[in-house]
């Protein structure tokens, strides 16, 4: 659970005047912001127009590219910059003509002063959103574009309205131009020619999308801050979440491959067991029905054939993991299909909103996972059950969360499990939508398992990386 938002409501005042630094200097942040302007309210009641006039300008403030400067600087400084964030707001009272006490009562009794009216608390809730946004994109590592050469160009005009979120369709169309951008053999290349040089890998992406935001026509703050604010005004819209946690699920994807790409299928073509179809890969768009069918049914010709055993018991007793290979190997599939491999396995997640109701794809999905999970019980017995009971609870966690819309908060933080375990297990989202028959212990542990082993072979791999790395 997040810890609570820093708003003056939830803290009390800081010392006053500001203390100066040691030295007798100033710092920045710990500057007045925000003057008084006596004489302060002292008493009564605040009305809806004040308090939405206060609302609106620190949501303004605490949005801006200049606060999130300062709250950056401070907390490299080691200031703690929760407490910075209620000092402006206290300013921003006084600078209204209130006083921060009587300012910070107010919030406190907002239920209780405005009974009937159901806009003042969720104006509270917002608020209280984008105070705990402000110190998140503090958090971040930061990297402007327009700071070093840009990749991506700005439009000619950039739209801003703080406080407000750009449309869901613009949303939806930068989590699909930077996931494709992020997928490309361009973006490969220069992260791992980055990494080789020691730069940050996460810095860098980071400025790539704020450039593709300024690229559609925004301004890259506003971009930003609409990403972080869709669960007040977009928790509702299944399809805007699903593409956010895919995106997430992306760009953590790209940077680890760059950095150790063992999970991804051989770059040198010539090393696959599967070559890559001739011509130019998918990478973007709907994946049709057909791509799906085809993927499903020669991966599970491909994991129940004997050559495909005796490969991953000679990977096991060479000390290799029979899932990674498993998982290279279906990622080959997918671009002798003529997709390409990382936009493929992000597919297999939209499956529960492009086909809901695809008896044939279910089906077939379903036989995939069976298949994945047989192969590594015949080739790793021991490992298969170990895996089994590791994720059980992990297994049936996820499942409660499919019974209800998940907002931003509620979301688990993409993970190395949840980047691509998706490729062996995918058939969890959709199998809620069709009718269950009873099925045997057996069964539903072959199911389960699908899901499960991936997880644990990279948590085993992510396990040996530290060991190297000690």
């Amino acid at each position: 659970r997040p810890s609570p938002p820093p708003t003056a409501a939830h803290a009390s005042p800081p010392t006053h005047p500001i203390a100066a630094m040691s030295t007798g200097e100033t710092k920045p942040w710990d500057k007045v912001r925000f003057p008084p302007k006596p004489p302060l309210k002292r008493k009564g009641r605040l009305n809806k127009k004040q308090l939405t006039e206060f609302f609106r300008k620190c949501e303004t403030m605490l949005l801006s590219g200049e606060s999130t400067q300062l709250l950056y600087q401070a907390r490299m400084a080691g200031k703690d910059i929760n407490k910075l964030c209620v000092k402006w707001q206290h300013e921003m009272f006084e600078h209204l003509g209130i006083h921060r006490d009587f300012g910070v009562d107010s919030l406190k009794n907002i239920q209780v002063n405005f009974p009937s009216d159901k806009s003042m608390p969720h104006l509270l809730m917002k608020f209280a959103r984008i105070c705990q946004m402000s110190v998140m994109k503090a958090m971040m590592p930061q990297a402007r574009a327009g700071e070093e050469k840009r990749r991506y160009k700005p439009a000619s005009k950039l739209i801003n309205n703080p406080g407000g979120v750009m449309p869901a369709h613009a949303i939806l169309k930068f989590f699909r131009k930077c996931s494709e951008e992020l997928r490309s053999p361009e973006t490969a290349k220069l992260l791992r020619k980055a990494n080789g040089e020691g730069k940050d890998l996460q810095k860098l992406s980071i400025r790539w999308q704020r450039e593709i935001i300024e690229l559609l026509g925004y301004d890259q703050e506003f971009g930003v801050n609409s990403m972080m604010m869709m669960p007040l005004f977009y928790s509702q819209d299944r399809r805007l979440m699903v593409e956010m946690q895919l995106f997430q699920q992306t760009c953590q994807r790209v940077v680890q491959q760059a950095k150790a790409p063992s999970m991804i299928a051989d770059l040198d073509p010539s090393k696959r067991r599967f070559k890559p179809k001739s011509g130019k890969l998918i990478s973007s768009g709907k994946l049709s029905r057909k791509h799906y069918i085809q993927f499903f049914k020669e991966c599970q010709k491909v994991l129940a054939s004997e050559e495909s055993i005796s490969i991953l018991k000679h990977a096991k007793r060479q000390g290799k993991n029979p899932g990674l290979v498993s998982v290279q190997w279906q990622r080959e599939i997918f671009e002798s299909l003529g997709v390409e491999q990382d936009f493929g396995v992000e597919s297999l997640n939209r499956l529960a909103i492009d086909f809901p109701n695809d008896k044939e794809i279910q089906t077939e999905m379903v036989k995939f996972a069976k298949a994945c999970a047989q192969i590594i019980k015949k080739v790793d017995p021991e490992g298969a059950k170990k895996a089994l009971e590791l994720n059980k609870r992990r297994v049936e966690e996820a499942k409660l969360r499919m019974k209800k819309p998940m907002t931003l908060q509620e979301r688990p933080k993409p993970s190395e499990e949840t980047v691509e375990g998706e490729i062996v297990g995918p058939a969890n989202p959709v199998e809620k939508e069709t009718s269950k028959p009873t099925k045997s212990k057996k069964e539903a542990d072959d199911e389960e398992m699908a899901m499960m082993l991936m997880m644990l072979a990279m948590e085993e791999e992510k396990k040996a990386k530290e060991g190297q790395k000690k």
